[in-house]
């Protein structure tokens, strides 16, 4: 092939080229760091490589090439041609080698071995910026294979002029304006020759049915309608829409908020549904969902307002949706028991984050009728009466785990009942149960028994009701935490 001519008319004119491409690469972001260019030897990959030598001379650029070795001595050729066309074009290159190349391997499993060491050579470099080669046609046949499998907006604004990686990568694809007939017309005019791939005849990868079979019949159909043109016209409205319903959801829902153990979604209650896909999608343990898991995880969130506890799996884990938060409930084996002793007031934080804090009050009528009506919700909230002591001075408080056998009062019952067993009645699973704190007072410190006061999601014990004598109560507070790894040792706050 002909020796690249940094003289020669530009195989395209800028204005040829995707301008939202053309505006990253002039803004100098980079700070000098080198170009990389993933570089196949194809002739879109060799009409980009020509195109940067062309406008960006005075930038270091770097061609990567993956040698997939899953066709022979065709792949040894595709390597050799790349090294000679970076020589004659005093480009660096840089190749890498798939050593345990499955014949039998997908379309997906060779894109992975490839980014990987992209992105290898990208971290050994210090560069952020990959070119890659896709254009006009590549849209088209995106948008119809992913139309056949169902995608968002985001999904089918693809491939993007300009893509921005949360790690800090930029993929930019300045070629997207052009068709394929463009491209190879412009080399044969140049006398450039490029390698073919023939596997992209064959009928095995479903990019290559839909470029074969299916997008000439798609252009054919369109007769007087430039069908490329208008596929092209599609992902930048998409793109725009699938932008701004992301802008928005920043704003509602800041990266920040995003924590792996929780998700709060009471901001999004009455809002789009596309927002809380969109939510879903970003949070961690959601993020890499296949579309059955992820649809039920979507389906018990759909009332962000709603208050009663729905459940469903996400491999391994339980994903709980209650009171508009999102949670992963951890597996009984992983919440610790625990055991801490206090006195009025207190406050102390336990294992999964969750704080219990008391305080003694004066009750005034109003809050004494309150109280009696039965306005508080047990679950996080109650006072008891009266505030305990012992003979000896205030008494101690013990605060623990469930434990076997656990029985008490609750007020306004007849008897005692297993503890174990009122919570099953309230459907609250096994692992929730073994993380609420039992609330238990100590009359008499030399004997050392200790009494049942209360846990969360229950009534207080009967023996300590308030009653329209009481005039000083125990206020006992508890926030439920979101910690789903459980620390080895325990570090509690006491006041």
């Amino acid at each position: 092939m002909p020796s690249f001519n940094p003289n020669a008319t530009p195989l395209f004119p800028r204005n040829a080229l995707h301008p939202a491409a053309l505006a990253r690469a002039d803004g100098q972001a980079d700070g000098g760091a080198p170009w990389c260019v993933a570089f196949s030897g194809g002739a879109d990959s060799l009409a980009l490589l020509i195109t940067l030598r062309e406008h960006w001379p005075e930038r270091k650029i770097v061609a990567l090439h993956f040698n997939h070795h899953l066709r022979g001595e065709a792949s040894d050729g595709d390597e050799q041609f790349c090294r000679d066309v970076c020589a004659g074009c005093s480009v660096e290159l840089r190749v890498g080698h798939w050593e345990r190349a499955d014949t039998n391997a997908s379309e997906a499993e060779a894109r992975e071995q490839r980014h990987d060491f992209f992105d290898q050579q990208m971290t050994a470099l210090g560069a952020r910026v990959l070119w890659l080669g896709h254009q006009l046609d590549d849209i088209a046949e995106t948008q119809l294979m992913r139309l056949a499998r169902g995608s968002s907006t985001a999904g089918l604004a693809a491939p993007r002029p300009v893509h921005e990686h949360a790690n800090g990568r930029v993929f930019i694809r300045p070629l997207l304006a052009l068709s394929k007939r463009e491209i190879t017309g412009a080399l044969r005019a140049r006398g450039f020759a490029w390698r073919e791939d023939a596997t992209n005849r064959a009928g095995d990868f479903f990019r290559n049915r839909i470029r074969r079979a299916v997008l000439p019949a798609f252009i054919a159909a369109s007769q007087n309608n430039d069908a490329l043109a208008g596929a092209a016209l599609t992902r930048e409205l998409l793109d725009e829409d699938a932008a701004a319903l992301d802008a928005w959801l920043d704003e509602l829902l800041p990266a920040s908020a995003l924590a792996p153990g929780s998700l709060d979604l009471r901001v999004l209650a009455g809002k789009p549904r596309a927002l809380l896909r969109r939510a879903l999608r970003r949070w961690p343990p959601a993020s890499e969902l296949a579309r059955a898991g992820f649809e039920a995880l979507l389906a018990i969130c759909e009332n962000p307002a709603g208050a009663v506890a729905k459940r469903t799996s996400i491999g391994d884990v339980v994903a709980v949706f209650e009171n508009g938060i999102l949670s992963i409930e951890p597996s009984a084996r992983d919440v610790p028991s625990f055991c801490f002793s206090a006195t009025a007031p207190f406050t102390l934080v336990l294992p999964d984050g969750a704080t219990l804090a008391a305080e003694l009050v004066a009750l005034t009528d109003e809050l004494r009728d309150e109280i009696l009506s039965g306005h508080h919700d047990p679950s996080d909230t109650v006072f008891i009466s009266p505030a305990p002591t012992s003979p000896t001075g205030p008494g101690d408080f013990i605060v623990r785990s469930l434990q076997p056998g656990d029985r008490y009062q609750p007020l306004g019952a007849p008897g005692s009942a297993k503890i174990s067993d009122l919570l099953i009645n309230r459907k609250i699973p096994h692992a929730r149960r073994l993380a609420l704190p039992v609330v238990c007072f100590v009359r008499d410190k030399q004997t050392d028994v200790a009494e049942v006061l209360w846990l969360p999601g229950l009534p207080p014990a009967d023996a300590w009701k308030i009653t329209p004598q009481t005039q000083k109560a125990l206020h006992l507070t508890y926030r439920r935490g979101t910690c789903t790894l459980f620390p080895k040792s325990l570090h509690n706050s006491l006041k």
